[in-house]
């Protein structure tokens, strides 16, 4: 097979997609030999890191790898062109097209300032024209494909459910400390990560975080995360409990994980939750909403929490702090659930996905 792919963001993504980019490369090439990629991107300027980034995520990526201009891609012989970041860009009218489509939040109301509205608007038209071009979807949870089906019209049988892994993340090997020797964090804390969009509910967890607060639990938050909204920016000059730590490594992010009473995901909208299975596999507690694709990921391993219910989530996080027991029991149950996913697997749907197109 020789798979076309469009490459734009994949030098500049760090978070969720990027991580599923960077896991599936290396696992599609081990599975598939004679498979071929031509990798389209947007400058000249990006062949060189990206051949380098190959090279560190497999050996056989750069042998097998061809990387061109993105204005070259209607042009392309590939069997098959793959877009992984939600919408087709650049079309290829005389070959199939599949897309990833992650989640419709983009889309949604999810975010009241004026300015979302405009965005949501153009969002929309880029979901509709993407749904009417792909000969078939990816998607990476049973609720996103309901999402994609209820707001896109998108015909079911189109859609392939590949849910994600966090077998890719080594949770072994020394401490990496930084983010909690910066905080002066010596002791117990909750983390979240992520990013701050109003999506991610923060708010809840703050007032969950004032109520611990004000009932004795002095127990900190760490959050991890590229940014700090305006509601972030303000509490933490104020609020005590709040240890911003910006992004961190894989390791500083498996250390936090391994030393948390609990992570904490109050989401009200998520197309997947990787963080939930990252954290599950490092033997941290999950504490999530039970809203969108997180009681899916999450299975019976976690702690839930009506999204926007701060008293519910700050009793579920005084639970942990205080009963050792149930914490053990977590954490057992979490490293089980997430042993249940593999970057594997998904390999093996895609590709399955992308020879039925053909």
């Amino acid at each position: 097979m020789h798979l076309a792919i469009e490459a734009i963001k994949l030098l500049q993504e760090r978070r969720g997609i990027g991580r599923y980019m960077r896991n599936l490369l290396p696992q599609l090439a081990m599975r598939d030999p004679q498979l071929r990629f031509t990798m389209y991107v947007r400058r000249e300027s990006d062949v060189a890191p990206l051949r380098a980034q190959l090279a560190m995520w497999h050996a056989a990526l750069p042998g097998c790898t061809t990387i061109a201009h993105v204005r070259e891609l209607p042009r392309t012989d590939a069997d098959v062109v793959w877009y992984p970041w939600n919408f087709i860009t650049v079309a290829a009218p005389h070959r199939p097209m599949v897309v990833t489509m992650h989640d419709v939040a983009p889309m949604l109301q999810l975010d009241h300032r004026w300015w979302k509205l405009l965005k949501r608007v153009r969002f929309k038209h880029r979901y509709q024209q993407t749904i009417q071009r792909a000969d078939a979807v990816l998607t990476v949870s049973e609720f996103s494909k309901g999402e994609i089906v209820r707001y896109l019209g998108a015909d079911a049988s189109r859609i392939t459910v590949t849910p994600l892994a966090a077998d890719d993340l080594a949770v072994q090997g020394p401490d990496a400390a930084r983010p909690l020797d910066d905080a002066g964090i010596s002791g117990p804390f909750f983390m979240t990560v992520g990013g701050q969009e109003g999506r991610k509910n923060l708010r809840t967890l703050y007032s969950a975080m004032d109520a611990l607060y004000a009932n004795g639990v002095r127990i900190p938050l760490v959050q991890c995360g590229p940014g700090m909204s305006s509601n972030t920016r303000a509490r933490a000059g104020s609020a005590p409990w709040l240890h911003h730590v910006g992004f961190v490594s894989d390791a500083e992010l498996v250390t936090l994980y391994r030393r948390a009473v609990a992570l904490v995901l109050p989401s009200r909208y998520e197309g997947f939750g990787l963080p939930v299975l990252e954290a599950m596999r490092a033997g941290c507690p999950v504490i999530c909403a039970d809203s969108s694709a997180l009681p899916e990921v999450a299975g019976s391993a976690a702690l839930l929490f009506p999204w926007d219910d701060a008293a519910a989530l700050a009793a579920q996080m005084t639970r942990l702090a205080n009963d050792p027991v149930l914490r053990a029991a977590r954490i057992a149950a979490g490293v089980a659930h997430a042993a249940r996913f593999s970057w594997s697997r998904v390999a093996e749907q895609t590709l399955a996905c992308l020879a039925s197109v053909i």
